[in-house]
């Protein structure tokens, strides 16, 4: 059972897309969403900031870093106001937080296993290509708990799909992704991608009685796609399709180079999907 909803808001346009997806969430579960914005400490380094300085064309001097921080709390405030405006309209329980410190480290730190994190999958930067690495990314590896990433667009969520190929992480991913369609009130259905023509129909027959089983006991009514071909692609297209309007599937793991190199569904899913993505550890 989800406890609170965790939100990494920035105030970039998926931060707000992933705040508008969990008060919905929130306010149909009845449970808390916590806003959290973290003042990236990096941003406060000296050393940086004399360097950004004739990036970005502004006058460097000592102590410039307490009105860096002074200016990201301003930033803050309107920022929470507009947080809990956007969650009272949509009748859900919000609490803010702000810290100091890495932001990926921050919102995973502040969740519990029973919680869920939503993050946009693209934030915001001082300096494009300043701070390297997506925060996403790395609050799944690090969270606790599912991550929920939002691209961009917001839209209501009517389709679940579940990626499911009998591993122990998509059989969690089956849980969640039940609990998620029922606090959404949409309609769930468990995909599997048939990697090629001469796969065993026995195990198909196997896959659907292990989701039979496991979703009978959420008591949680489904659909079963069958798709061909290489599954991180065709998860993609499928709901770049509109045929599921939530992707909920197993997380990659914590190394993230072997991924990049080897390949990893979940890592091809995460940058490449057009829609939100719930993944499950």
């Amino acid at each position: 059972m989800i406890n609170r909803l965790i939100v990494g808001f920035d105030g970039s346009p998926s931060s707000y897309a992933a705040a508008n997806y969990a008060f919905d969430l929130g306010s149909k579960l009845n449970i808390p969403v916590v806003g959290i914005y973290v003042i990236d400490k990096r941003l406060l380094d000296e050393t940086l900031l004399e360097d950004l300085a004739g990036i970005l064309g502004f006058t460097f001097y000592l102590g410039i870093s307490q009105k860096v921080k002074e200016a990201l709390e301003k930033k803050a405030d309107v920022l929470f106001q507009e947080f809990a405006e956007l969650g009272r309209q949509k009748g859900a329980k919000v609490s803010l937080v702000q810290v100091e410190g890495i932001p990926y480290e921050e919102i995973a730190a502040e969740a519990d296993e029973n919680d869920l994190i939503f993050v946009g999958y693209k934030g915001m930067h001082l300096v494009k290509g300043v701070l390297i690495g997506s925060t996403a990314e790395r609050v799944i590896r690090k969270a606790p708990c599912p991550v929920f990433v939002s691209r961009d667009n917001y839209k209501p969520i009517k389709r679940v799909g579940i990626a499911f190929d009998g591993s122990p992480v998509a059989r969690k991913a089956l849980k969640v992704g039940a609990e998620l369609a029922k606090g959404y009130g949409a309609n769930l259905e468990v995909i599997f991608v048939e990697p090629n023509e001469s796969f065993p129909e026995e195990v198909i027959d196997q896959l659907k009685a292990e989701a039979d089983k496991i979703l009978g006991e959420e008591s949680a009514d489904y659909t079963f796609t069958l798709l061909k071909g290489f599954p991180e692609e065709q998860l993609v297209e499928y709901q770049a399709n509109g045929n599921v309007d939530l992707l909920v599937m197993g997380a990659f793991g914590t190394r993230p180079l072997k991924e990049i190199l080897l390949g990893s569904v979940a890592y091809f899913v995460m940058h490449n999907a057009q829609g939100p993505v719930v993944f499950v550890k």
